[in-house]
């Protein structure tokens, strides 16, 4: 099965899942296609409008993590491809095709799908592609969405999953169609292990270590001519960038998560000393 890529640059946790999924297996990628690089997510119109969404990605990413991903992506403009972390630079390392696509719904983009006969392309972008285009390869578009489908679709997902009242986490590798998240579910996975007091970053972090190799397991699952897909039947619309009145909500909510985990702390200390102090009053009476 060929296996071509459909991306765009972000080095903070989309570029490194590229890269992973390359390592992998580089033999079963036919081509890298590269959309330009992906946007913070929110278009601002104004300079009011562009402080706000930094305020919200400053309490969101918490400081360790939002300068990470400002030295990043400052990395990225000055070195370009020739950045450690760029796709581009992964696709040299192992000598496969590299493609500048400026419109991915454009004829030449379909042309070249065509003449690399690519039988399916992983998609990750943040651009809605046409049915002409989502058409052309055999077995389609699929893409690797940080939410368990068909619960919080859409950019911030996996944020909105995060500060939910009952917070879930996973991946789902699906098809891709026209709609945003709707198309046809090849495998999830769930993880239970993550602590909801984790920092959204470390969160992120942690599903996207696990995400490439679930990547391959729905390759193999869809290689098989009898595989079924689950249908994707959408609860909700799909998730906005986070406004500053929902990240203070969020805030709250992961305090009052640490405050919960910190008291269950001090209450197992408590019953850990007491135990002591009874073990060794049996210790003293015998």
């Amino acid at each position: 099965m060929k296996i071509g890529i459909l991306c765009q640059e972000e080095p903070l946790f989309l570029g490194p899942f590229i890269q992973k999924v390359i390592d992998m297996h580089p033999d079963k990628i036919v081509a890298i296609f590269v959309a330009g690089r992906r946007t913070g997510g929110e278009k601002n119109k104004t300079s009011l409008q562009i402080k706000r969404s930094i305020a919200s990605y400053w309490h969101i990413m918490e400081p360790w993590g939002f300068f990470k991903s400002a030295f990043l992506q400052l990395r990225l403009a000055i070195l370009g491809v020739f950045d450690p972390r760029s796709v581009y630079f992964t696709a040299k390392k192992h000598e496969l095709n590299y493609y500048d696509v400026t419109d991915p719904n454009g004829e030449e983009f379909i042309n070249l799908l065509k003449e690399l006969d690519i039988d399916v392309v992983l998609n990750q972008t943040e651009l809605i592609l046409k049915e002409e285009v989502l058409g052309t390869p055999a077995k389609g578009f699929v893409n690797r969405h940080a939410s368990l489908l068909p619960y919080y679709r859409g950019r911030f997902a996996s944020f909105w999953a995060h500060a939910a009242k009952e917070p879930t986490y996973g991946i789902t590798i699906h098809y891709v169609d026209e709609g945003i998240d709707s198309g046809d579910i090849i495998l999830q996975q769930e993880f239970l292990e993550i602590d909801p007091t984790s920092t959204y970053p470390q969160v992120m972090n942690y599903m996207q270590k696990q995400a490439p190799s679930l990547f391959w397991r729905a390759m193999a699952l869809i290689e098989d001519e009898s595989f079924v897909p689950t249908e994707n039947n959408p609860v909700d619309e799909p998730k906005l960038f986070p406004t500053l009145a929902d990240v203070y909500e969020y805030k709250a909510v992961m305090d009052r998560r640490r405050m919960k985990k910190i008291r269950a702390r001090k209450k197992k200390a408590k019953k850990k000393v007491k135990k002591d102090s009874n073990d060794r009053k049996k210790n003293n009476e015998n």
